[in-house]
């Protein structure tokens, strides 16, 4: 298949849930335009988003509670969950 072609393959997606609380709303959908099946995660306020291979999603399965409770301070959520005990933030003004 030429480079061509495969820009202009078009998208097979498959939408699977969408999934809201009060803090989120994301889109999951299966994806197979890639070198094999994945899941695609949309966050339907920013339009942001990632796709998770078989191998990405396995490791979440293995992930510690302490990973994912890191992988939560992101975004809006970073400032309100940093340990103060590091000091001010780099730049801050206080």
């Amino acid at each position: 298949m030429s480079d061509e072609e495969t820009v202009r393959r078009p998208a097979r997606r498959r939408e699977l849930a969408q999934l809201s609380n009060e803090f989120a709303v994301v889109r999951v959908s299966l994806d197979d335009t890639g070198n094999g099946p994945r899941l695609l995660v949309e966050d339907a306020e920013t339009g942001d988003h990632i796709f998770l291979s078989p191998l990405e999603l396995a490791s979440l399965c293995l992930a510690t509670p302490e990973d994912r409770e890191d992988w939560i301070r992101v975004g809006n959520y970073r400032d309100e969950r940093r340990d103060r005990s590091l000091g001010p933030i780099r730049g801050s003004v206080r």
